[in-house]
């Protein structure tokens, strides 16, 4: 089998040649013997697993901080705040966000950040389009989210939505 250089021609099969049907992540590369796997170099995997981990376990304590956050801020006597504020003012701070880690990746040029995003925004206004149907969707939902959350015990309103998560998985698989 003749293993796809970079340019996507074919080359006569030799020592350390893969396929590229046989490459699996945490495999070597077609340039690659494996050695440099074995030896734990370069491969990175401790600091990507750690990684993963340390990212599973903030956005856990995340979501349930918000929630409880959320519950107590909105069963307090007196007057509330609007939920329609609350859901556009996270997104205002995640929009910013986003802002701020694309300036950085492209290393603090704002005319190579402008140019991004005009082509990524107007340019492929397409794609924009296609975008703002499930956003609309998605502030929906979190406006409901405040209601059902003012409205139900905390404890409720965590375990509510993953119960229906069960019978579904098991329909689709038995069904």
């Amino acid at each position: 089998m003749a293993a796809v250089g970079a340019g996507g021609s074919t080359a006569a099969p030799g020592p350390g040649a893969v396929s590229a049907g046989s490459l699996e992540p945490g495999t070597a590369s077609a340039g690659e013997t494996g050695c440099e796997h074995s030896k734990g170099a370069g491969g990175g995997s401790f600091p990507h697993r750690r990684l993963k981990y340390i990212s599973l376990a903030v956005l856990v304590v995340q979501n349930a901080s918000l929630i409880l956050s959320i519950r107590y801020a909105r069963t307090l006597p007196g007057d509330r705040f609007f939920a329609t504020t609350a859901v556009v003012m996270a997104e205002v701070l995640k929009g910013l966000t986003c802002l701020l880690l694309l300036f950085a990746q492209k290393r603090g040029n704002v005319k190579h950040l402008v140019l991004f995003l005009h082509e990524a925004v107007l340019v492929q206004y397409v794609d924009t389009l296609k975008l703002a149907v499930p956003s609309l969707i998605y502030t929906l939902q979190n406006n409901l989210q405040y209601v059902a959350i003012s409205n139900l015990p905390a404890a409720t309103f965590q375990v509510s939505p993953k119960a229906q998560h069960g019978p579904r998985g098991t329909g689709w698989v038995v069904g």
